[in-house]
Order: structure tokens, then C-alpha cells, then sequence
């Protein structure tokens, strides 16, 4: 199975076995597309909120190929099982993250 990554990031993804294997970005980011809006000032300070809309950059489905991408997008579409997220991250002993323990829905 093919294993696209559609983050910007280096994927060091955690094997059953311990192993790790790393999956460099497609080119391709998937997103979410976000506009801001102002909803009013405190104090002369802009306050804003940030409004979602459709996922961009997302291809179809195609049989043997997993996409990885963010949370935000995955969340946009659950329904689609070959779509999926890093799973927990894993981390080295000064609490960096080094990786992530395998795939997740």
C-alpha cells in the first residue's frame, strides 16, 4: 500500500516492530480553506474569529493509496477510511517529538 503525505512535514511514523519509516511531503498540502473575520475590539484590539470552509487539495480516492494529512482535514472528511492522521506522538526523553506511533482514523 502507498502511503502519500499531504502535510507539509517529514512523517516519521513508528512500525509495529519499532522500526521507523520517514515519508517525505508530497508537494501537495491538503487544507482547509479559513477566512478570518472581525467580531468586535477590546480596548481598541481587534478581535477576530477564523471561519472554516471546504477542504482544498484533497485528490479522490484511489485503490492501495493511504492520505495522510491533519487533524482539520480529516475531521472534514470521516467518512473517508483512506484518509487518516499521524497517530500519538512519540517522544525522546527531553519530551521532543520524534515521531508518531503508526496511523490513525
Amino acid at each position: 500500500m502507498e502511503i502519500r503525505n499531504l502535510t507539509p512535514h517529514i512523517l516519521n511514523l513508528i512500525s509495529v516492530d519499532g522500526s521507523t519509516v520517514n515519508i517525505q511531503p508530497s508537494g501537495t498540502v491538503a487544507r482547509v480553506s479559513a477566512k478570518t473575520e472581525t467580531v468586535g475590539n477590546v480596548n481598541g484590539i481587534a478581535v477576530t474569529k477564523s471561519v472554516f470552509g471546504d477542504v482544498i487539495d484533497l485528490p479522490a480516492a484511489v485503490d492501495g493509496v493511504v492520505l495522510v494529512v491533519s487533524r482539520m482535514v480529516k475531521d472534514r472528511v470521516a467518512d473517508r477510511a483512506d484518509v487518516m492522521v499521524p497517530g500519538a506522538p512519540v517522544r525522546n526523553a527531553d519530551g521532543q517529538i520524534i515521531g508518531a506511533n503508526g496511523l490513525s482514523l
